[in-house]
């Protein structure tokens, strides 16, 4: 009996393995990727990949190719790049008829992109779906100029009184969606290409997000007033410098000993990044632990959300939350490097504190010194905190000082209990 129906699953090559050895079902789709179609040969040791179209009404099946030989998953990235090249009644003479049937190709086109992050995608959709789409999906492609984007985005986002920077991000989506069709040669020429947006406003200056140290005592009265896992979160960025997204995401298995790991997949630059603890960081992060067990329950992660750790937008939306002055989460780790400087510690070590990249050999060749310096810089910026009243904040680590080095231990604010 010939095998029929469709079998539902994701396209890659362990599935299609699956599905064909199963000998059910005759097709093979996945939902996200609607235009593929896989019909398994007589043998089931091979299966064609069709294109599946609706055009002037009818259903068209045009076999592009034959899997294995064909990587499945090069033909799912390229789908977005062939079904423009296919849309004959949106082209004409190589390029797309408008603007929006560009952008709803540049949409699909970083859809399932996992090369840029999540939030970027998101990001991109967002402005197109709710300005670029709008303003300028109807113009024809052949009519787009200098004059027409600043009339119909630039003019109409400042009469909806959008901030002048966020109009920049909204045409430099735009730049990029244009850019991206001009290379895969969807289009002859890029229109746009050339166009600034301070060719049609002045942007506003930038503001003076820096934090001070003579901030520190605002800011360690914030941290103090705050709910324990944001304050957690930001005296971590302020005793070791990290970036917001590298701290959010940490697990109890990364602070191993006398370290806290920060691994290559959360790093910025993508190498792993090791951070000595010092005796005040220990006694923190210790603390830390035992409120969570006590008031969360054991948890594997730091800062848990629904699935998780906290999302970048949470923690973001913490950094709102301490601030006495409008600064960002990055102002943090630029008054850490800051401090580290003017306490006088070795460039090369603050660079290594902060986690940016320094030639391999170098790298290798001072390690030890580069670790013993490291552990001795921050040994002396935390002093130097506490110094400043970062007790405050955290009442259980040593309350010592560069001139009082005590052992014994402040009782714990009511606020940390």
């Amino acid at each position: 009996m010939t095998a029929s129906g469709v079998d539902i699953g994701k396209l890659n090559d362990a599935a299609i393995r699956r599905w064909l050895k199963g000998g059910v079902t005759r097709d093979f789709r996945d939902p996200r990727f609607p235009e593929l179609r896989l019909r398994a040969n007589a043998d089931r040791a091979k299966a064609s990949v069709f294109l599946v179209l609706n055009e002037s009404g009818k259903t068209k099946w045009d076999k592009i190719a034959t899997w294995p030989s064909a990587c499945i998953k090069t033909l799912s990235g390229d789908l977005p790049v062939m079904l423009a090249k296919r849309s004959v009644g949106n082209m004409v003479t190589g390029q797309f008829e408008t603007v929006g049937c560009l952008l709803t190709w540049y949409q699909s086109h970083i859809k399932n992109n996992s090369t840029y992050s999540s939030s970027w995608r998101s990001n991109v959709s967002s402005l197109i779906r709710c300005h670029l789409l709008p303003r300028l999906g109807s113009l024809s492609l052949a009519s787009i100029s200098f004059v027409e984007l600043d009339a119909r985005l630039v003019k109409t986002m400042l009469k909806d009184e959008f901030a002048p920077n966020y109009i920049r991000e909204a045409v430099n989506k735009l730049k990029v969606a244009f850019s991206a069709a001009a290379k895969l040669r969807l289009i002859s020429t890029n229109p746009i290409a050339g166009y600034q947006v301070t060719d049609s406003i002045k942007l506003n200056g930038a503001k003076d997000t820096r934090l001070f140290e003579t901030d520190l005592t605002e800011l360690f009265a914030r941290l103090s007033d705050s709910a324990m896992p944001v304050t957690m979160l930001f005296v971590l960025m302020m005793m070791f410098g990290t970036r917001i997204n590298e701290t959010r995401q940490a697990r109890w298995e990364y602070f191993a000993g006398d370290t806290w790991v920060i691994p290559a997949s959360h790093a910025k630059n993508k190498q792993e990044h090791r951070m000595p603890l010092t005796q005040s960081a220990k006694a923190l992060i210790n603390h830390y632990r035992q409120w969570q067990l006590k008031h969360v329950g054991k948890r594997s992660i730091l800062f848990p959300g629904v699935k998780g750790p906290i999302s970048i937008r949470t923690a973001h939306d913490w950094n709102t939350q301490i601030r006495f002055k409008y600064f960002t989460s990055h102002d943090l780790r630029i008054l850490f490097r800051t401090m580290l400087a003017d306490l006088g510690v070795d460039t090369m070590i603050g660079e290594r504190l902060v986690n940016h990249a320094l030639p391999v050999l170098l790298r290798t060749y001072v390690k030890s010194t580069l670790d013993k310096g490291m552990s001795q810089a921050l040994e002396q910026y935390h002093a130097y905190l506490i110094e400043r009243g970062f007790s405050s904040v955290a009442p259980e680590i040593l309350p010592r000082s560069l001139a009082d080095h005590g052992s014994a231990q402040t009782p714990m604010a009511s606020g940390w209990v």
